[in-house]
């Protein structure tokens, strides 16, 4: 997870729109590091701190294949096309893992 810590005044969305591509690229190992872990829920990303103030952005499991289709999204408009065939390793691998298990439990 990274961290990002700024004095002044910044909005959270001004910082995630300066900050777009480490956040993106934090979102794609982040799931690829832990999406295959059935015990984790959520993962916080990255979290933003400006003076005392902290917002984590926490991204749920639901969410991981739909944030690695925006990652793609924002890559290939940047022509970031290794990083664009890593989301989509990481979605079959997604989709593989949901496909043996059950309820929880890995098939055989």
């Amino acid at each position: 997870m990274s961290k990002l810590r700024f004095q002044g005044e910044f909005t959270v969305e001004k910082l995630f729109t300066q900050y777009k591509w480490e956040i993106y690229d934090n979102i794609i190992k982040s799931i690829k590091d832990n999406h295959s872990n059935p015990l984790i829920n959520e993962l916080e990303i990255v979290e933003i701190t400006t003076g005392s103030t902290r917002y984590p952005i926490i991204l749920s499991r639901e969410r991981f294949v739909d944030s690695l289709n925006r990652c793609i999204e924002f890559f290939e408009e940047l022509e970031e096309y290794e990083r664009c065939q890593a989301c989509v390793d990481i979605i079959k691998d997604i989709n593989k893992h949901n496909l043996n298990t059950t309820n929880g439990i890995r098939k055989r």
